[in-house]
Parts: structure tokens; C-alpha cells; sequence
């Protein structure tokens, strides 16, 4: 069986959050969307859909009735859906595409539950404007370059990201992850909500674990923290590295839109698609 792939969304996200990827991956004949996972306020969950083994590539909306919960929260209801599908399914095998909190929840998971027999495993992870390590580094403007030369461990680190990383090792050591940075402001280093340092320390808690690390960075307005997950070009590199068996992935990729100068941003080698 193929594996399924669940999608979550972020605080104070709703079904529109995610709906773009989830349509987009219809359209373009890469999976199918067939179940609705509603985790109601009690912890309760409902499924609406009718699963069927027999089609390729399943796709599954979590959506939170308390969608400002904290993040302990939607972890435990996260882990329990995932054990429900195995029990009731059978699957054996998922993905996880999280936008914003919806990052961190699948992070912390695979951390903590990695090896929980009870769950699928863990195949593919795609992390979009995760606030990994809260909101510091907000104003910083470093150039791209700079900011790649310096890496993605961040300068200061609140104490959650150094216990992740002191349990780093539990992360499934088989899972790919595709990393999405947003940086909206061409001078601060932020999508509006999330800073680029805080996004990107995600690569230094799993870059050294994970099977492969990949990132994506989106500039100018398609950067910002809400347009990521509704952006044509975000949604054919998530399409692709999921479900495209012959798709190698970039280590690092820079998408640019719409600056009218980005010379001053570039680094030589780097691919710009546009």
C-alpha cells in the first residue's frame, strides 16, 4: 500500500489553510484527496470520506475544532489519528505536510513517537514557515549568502528547541524532509510571523539525522508567512518531492518573486526560479 499523506495546519488555521496544496496535487494528477480528519474539542476525531486502498497516493486534511489548542494538545490528537488510521486502514506508511504550528506538531511527533509501532511510519516530511525556535532573530537582515554561511543553528535558542535536540537521535533516521522558508521583507529576515533563522533551525536539529535535508527559500511577497501555502511554485516542489519517484531534490533552492532588484539578494549558484 502507498503511503498516505496528512496535512496540518497551523494556529488559527482552518481548511482553507491548506486547501491550495490539497487541490493542487488533484489537479495535477499527483494524489487524491479523500478524507477529512475533524478532531473535535474533546479530542474526538471524525473521518469524512470513504477510504479506498485501491487509490493512489491518499491525501488526509486534519483539521483542529480548536484551532488556537496548544501545541502538547494537537501532538497527542495528531498521534491518536495516526494510530486510528493504522487500526481501521491499515496503513502502514505516511507523509506529513505541516504549515506554521502545523510544522512543529509533525516534528515533535516523529521526535517523540518515532518509534511508536502502534502509528505508520514515517516516510517524507514537508515543514513550511515552522516557528522552530520561536520568534527570535525577528529583525535580522543578514544577506542570503550570510545567511547561509553562518548555518542553520541559531545564534540564541529557547529552551523547547534544546530539548528537541537533545532527543534529536529519536527522529526516524529514514525520513526525507523538505524544509520552506518565507522572507517577505527584503531587509528583515521574516515572513511577518515566523523569522528566517527561526524557520530554518529546523535544518539544525535534523539535518545531521534525517535521511536527507532540503530547503527552500521564498523572497518577496510570495514569501509571506500565509502565501507560502498558496504558492504555485511552493506546491510543484512539494508535489515533486513527494510523489515523483525520479525527482531529485535541490540541497538548497532560493524562489524569488517580484523584487525589482534582486542582484543585492542572490548567491552565485543558485538557482532562481520565477
Amino acid at each position: 500500500m502507498n503511503a498516505a499523506t496528512i496535512f496540518v495546519h497551523g494556529f488559527n488555521g482552518d481548511a482553507y489553510s491548506m486547501r491550495h496544496l490539497l487541490e493542487d496535487a488533484e489537479e495535477n494528477g499527483w494524489a487524491n484527496k479523500i478524507i477529512d480528519a475533524i478532531v473535535k474539542r474533546n479530542g474526538r476525531i471524525e473521518l469524512k470520506g470513504t477510504w479506498n486502498k485501491e487509490i493512489d497516493n491518499p491525501m488526509i486534511q486534519v483539521l483542529f475544532e480548536n484551532n488556537r489548542a496548544p501545541e502538547r494538545w494537537q501532538i497527542r490528537w495528531v498521534r491518536k489519528l495516526l494510530i486510528q488510521l493504522k487500526e481501521q486502514f491499515g496503513i502502514a506508511e505516511f507523509n506529513g505536510v505541516g504549515h506554521s504550528l502545523g510544522s512543529n506538531v509533525l516534528v515533535n511527533l516523529a521526535i517523540k513517537y518515532g518509534d511508536d509501532l502502534r502509528m505508520p511510519r514515517l516516510r517524507k516530511l514537508v515543514t513550511i514557515a515552522g516557528p522552530f525556535n520561536g520568534l527570535h532573530g525577528f529583525a535580522d537582515n543578514a544577506t542570503v549568502d550570510e545567511i547561509l554561511e553562518n548555518g542553520s543553528e541559531p545564534n540564541h535558542k529557547t529552551r523547547h528547541l534544546r530539548k528537541l535536540y537533545s532527543k534529536r537521535d529519536q527522529f526516524p533516521a529514514d525520513v526525507s524532509l523538505l524544509n520552506i522558508v518565507g522572507q517577505s521583507n527584503r531587509f528583515l529576515n521574516n515572513d511577518v510571523y515566523v523569522s528566517v533563522e527561526s524557520a530554518r533551525s529546523v535544518g539544525y536539529l535534523l539535518s545531521e539525522v534525517a535521511r536527507d535535508y532540503n530547503e527552500i527559500m521564498v523572497m518577496g511577497p510570495d514569501g509571506y508567512h500565509c502565501s507560502l501555502n498558496h504558492n504555485e511554485i511552493v506546491s510543484r516542489e512539494i508535489n515533486n518531492f513527494l510523489w515523483n519517484r525520479g525527482f531529485v531534490p535541490e540541497r538548497f533552492k532560493l524562489i524569488s518573486s517580484h523584487y525589482t532588484d534582486n542582484s543585492a539578494m542572490l548567491v552565485p549558484g543558485i538557482r532562481i526560479a520565477n
